[in-house]
């Protein structure tokens, strides 16, 4: 992802933070020195949010290690303000490997807690720390159980809507399990957002939003998908569904989806190429849509409005691969939606 530094490799994957998270303990040591608290209080606030997103971090490392058994790769883990993004390259569609995937993440966060939780007494006892580093231990053995409740909600992009989808899809089409767990988080979206009106809790009402639009998102990624294939795109691969095979693409962006009566002629852009050089070639193009290719497979189809939100986003710079591969919403992948 541009604009992230690169902090190394854990178990081969590289790990990067984007330079917007450095905004996060900044904002949180200012914010704790207005409320009144102390230089020593506020930086001890601003290693916690380290301590978090060291723990994220090994989070998204549960996924991708578990993503790995199932011969899925991850391209990199990156930090960002709203937490991390594991780029896998794909998505299975056997239900079980998607289910052990989306439960890997909050499993380690449990056994993070758990440890933390059996260590707390100990250390109280042997007065091996200070109070204030137990105290330190204990706030980052709760956030990890709060991350498990969060992320286990049966709602788009958590975890928990990832494990809907998956249980229903043991005895559903994947179409219709999708169809469903978008539906499920759609109506606890709801429920936050009312929650947070009457509390006048306006975070809570955002939250809901994105929860809701990433539902649709993803019914809707599903659903184009199905589209597609009913006018011909052929699947390559098993039934993972790794991509749809175009007659040709090339890595320039002028190259041609081939057409027919059923099926309309759209661009195939790189998925190499910058958001900001894409939408300025397709100023000249009179296409709504345009396919996105990787290595010779249209991965993606995605509307020129999108496109134009993301750059207006201040996304311009990002490669249409990082922003497939990092669910930044309404792009949605054919083939590699990352998980949190």
């Amino acid at each position: 992802m541009k604009g992230s530094w690169h902090l190394g490799q854990l178990a081969g994957i590289d790990v990067r933070i984007h330079w917007t998270f450095l905004l996060l303990p900044i904002w949180i040591y200012y914010s704790s020195l207005a409320a009144g608290s102390g230089a020593v209080a506020a930086t001890v606030a601003v290693l916690l949010v380290f301590a978090i997103f060291g723990c994220v971090v090994l989070h998204e490392l549960g996924h991708s290690l578990t993503a790995r058994r199932f011969g899925i790769e991850t391209h990199d883990i990156t930090l960002l303000p709203i937490g991390g993004v594991a780029s896998l390259q794909r998505i299975p569609r056997s239900p079980w490997q998607e289910l052990a995937i989306a439960v890997a993440g909050p499993a380690v966060n449990v056994v993070i807690a758990m440890v933390l939780f059996a260590l707390l007494p100990i250390l109280a006892a042997t007065a091996l720390l200070p109070v204030g580093a137990i105290a330190f231990l204990s706030k980052l053995a709760w956030v990890n159980v709060a991350l498990v409740v969060f992320n286990m909600l049966p709602a788009f992009p958590m975890d928990g809507g990832r494990v809907l989808r998956s249980v229903l899809a043991l005895g559903l089409p994947y179409r219709s399990a999708t169809r469903a767990a978008a539906g499920v988080g759609q109506v606890i979206a709801i429920l936050f957002a009312l929650f947070g009106l009457f509390s006048g809790n306006l975070m809570l009402v955002i939250l809901a939003g994105f929860v809701f639009l990433a539902g649709r998102g993803e019914a809707m990624m599903v659903e184009r998908e199905a589209a597609w294939q009913a006018q011909g795109w052929r699947p390559m691969g098993d039934s993972s569904l790794e991509g749809f095979s175009a007659d040709r693409s090339t890595d320039a962006p002028s190259s041609q989806a081939p057409s027919s009566p059923d099926r309309p002629s759209l661009p195939v852009v790189s998925a190499q190429w910058d958001a900001r050089n894409v939408l300025g070639w397709l100023s000249n193009q009179s296409v709504d849509e345009f396919l996105v290719s990787s290595h010779g497979v249209v991965v993606a189809v995605v509307r020129k409005c999108d496109l134009l939100k993301a750059v207006a986003a201040g996304m311009g710079s990002f490669s249409l691969e990082r922003l497939l591969a990092g669910r930044f919403m309404p792009f949605r992948n054919l083939r590699t939606p990352s998980m949190m």
